[in-house]
Formats: C-alpha cells, sequence, structure tokens
C-alpha cells in the first residue's frame, strides 16, 4: 500500500502533525509518497515527489481547505481519494482534526469508509488563450474594483435569464456550494445531487440564484461599458477580463474523491454552528 502526503509548508504545527503520520505510516509498513515542498519542509529529500506526479492507494493533505484544492487542482490523477486533517480555522473539506490522527489514519488503512465523488466545474473563456482549470469549489467573476458593479448578462443553455448589475457571479460545485456561494446567499447543494449553482453577489436586483443540472452549460458575458473585471479559480488561478468578455461553465468530466466517515448533513451542521460562534 502506498500513501501520499500534502502539508502546508508555512505551518510548524501542520509540519508536526504531517512527520508524525510518516511514522505512523511507516510503522503499518505503508509507503509514504512526499510531496514535494512538504519533504524539502520536513528535509526528507530522498521521499520527495511532485505533487502533479503524486498517487497511491489515498493522498493524506494536512492543512485547511487551501490545502486540499491545492491538491486537487495540481494532482494529475483524480481517481486517487484524498483525505483531509484540518489544521485551518473552517476545513470543511477536511475530515479530522489532529487529535487521534494515528486512529484515524489506521481506520483508513483497514478500508474503513466511504468515498465521496465531487463533481468540479470545467469553464472556459471565449477569445481567451489562457486555459482555466476545473474548480472543485467555484469559478468566480469579479470586479477589479471593489467600489464598481459588473453588468452581466447571464443565460443557461442559450436561454437569456437577466441582464444584471451585481458585484460579481459565482458558478460552484455542489462542494462548492458551502463555501463562498452560501455566505454570498446562494443554496446549498448536497453532494449526490448532479447540479451546480448559479449565484449573483449583492446584485441590484431581485435576482439571487438558481440550481440548474450539471450537464447544462451556463453562459456569463462582461457587457460594456462596464468596469473590467477577472475570473477566478479556486481562489488559486486569475485571469484578467475586459469589457466584452465571455466565460462559459459546465460539469467537468473530472471529480475529485474523499475518504469520508461523516455523513454530509453532519458536516454541514458543524460549518453552521462554526458560522454561528465565529
Amino acid at each position: 500500500m502506498r500513501a501520499g502526503v500534502v502539508s502546508r509548508p508555512d505551518s510548524e504545527e501542520a509540519l508536526r502533525i504531517t512527520q508524525k503520520i510518516i511514522d505512523y505510516l511507516e510503522t503499518q509498513g505503508v509507503e509514504a509518497l512526499v510531496e514535494t515542498d512538504t519533504a524539502l519542509a520536513l528535509e526528507l529529500q530522498q521521499q520527495n515527489t511532485n505533487l502533479q506526479d503524486l498517487d497511491g492507494d489515498f493522498v493524506i493533505t494536512v492543512g485547511g481547505d487551501g490545502t486540499i484544492l491545492r491538491a486537487a487542482m495540481e494532482m494529475r490523477s483524480s481517481d486517487t481519494p484524498l483525505f483531509g486533517v484540518n489544521m485551518g480555522r473552517r476545513g470543511f473539506l477536511s475530515e479530522v482534526p489532529p487529535e487521534g490522527i494515528e486512529n484515524a489514519v489506521q481506520r483508513v488503512i483497514n478500508g474503513d469508509y466511504f468515498i465521496e465523488d465531487s463533481i468540479k466545474v470545467k469553464s472556459w473563456g471565449i477569445g481567451l488563450n489562457d486555459v482555466l482549470p476545473d474548480a472543485l469549489n467555484e469559478v468566480l467573476i469579479a470586479s477589479t474594483l471593489p467600489s464598481k458593479m459588473l453588468l452581466m448578462r447571464l443565460s443557461i443553455d442559450g436561454e437569456l435569464i437577466t441582464d444584471i448589475q451585481a458585484d460579481g457571479a459565482i458558478i460552484s460545485s455542489p462542494t462548492g456550494s458551502t463555501a463562498y456561494n452560501m455566505s454570498a446567499g446562494g443554496s446549498v447543494i448536497a453532494p449526490d445531487l448532479n447540479a451546480l449553482c448559479l449565484t449573483v453577489i449583492c446584485p441590484y436586483s431581485y435576482f439571487r440564484s438558481i440550481v440548474f443540472p450539471a450537464n447544462s452549460t451556463v453562459r456569463i458575458e462582461m457587457l460594456k461599458p462596464r468596469s473590467d473585471g477577472m475570473v477566478i479559480v479556486d481562489g488559486r488561478s486569475y485571469i484578467a477580463l475586459k469589457p466584452g468578455s465571455i466565460i462559459e461553465a459546465t460539469v467537468s468530466e473530472n471529480k475529485t474523491r474523499f475518504i469520508r466517515f461523516k455523513p454530509f448533513y453532519s458536516r454541514i451542521q458543524r460549518r453552521l454552528m462554526h458560522l454561528q460562534t465565529s
């Protein structure tokens, strides 16, 4: 058995937990493949593996949701399930806290878990040369100037929904529906539903959000003569947009697979409780 390991490299506590996990994997006869930045931070050059090439029976991520998003975006294989250890503030994508991590890892080794398949959002720009990576959470269209609203034309499957002024728009997967989408007033989508969500941010209109079939194509056109914008994929990939730019999105053929112990509704309860107490 082989396991990939990815950690947030700038956190001493995350690296300490990561080393603990690597040591435990080795005591159980599991080969640990350590992502490059993590290996360098831990001075484990012999176990250095590029994130794009990381595979195995599963991959353990140690950090916040950002660490999981980085792994999901950069790993070449989408078949390898991710198991998240939360070292961040929210950690909704993660499955367990660092306390009792050996028992949690042993459950994974024993196969005592279920797999949650998460669809991703594929997006592209009409007339843009840049290639947008698949989004596990969301594709965000936003203004480059916080004080300027965008004028956008929203369509699904060629049918006009509305022309709207707003701070931006979010196209989210079910996984991303509990992130920025939920904060912006969008609907939460259970992970077993094959659907995406289009949500506008602070709209100058009654329209807020719509859930649509994942095999549909949403189209967002930047109308002149409003301010320039940008498209941001999972908070990591940024591409500038000009008035007249068009972004389209639908479901990707790729998925991200998560190792889960707890059902979705217990995780959303934890997320809502965190929002109420933070």
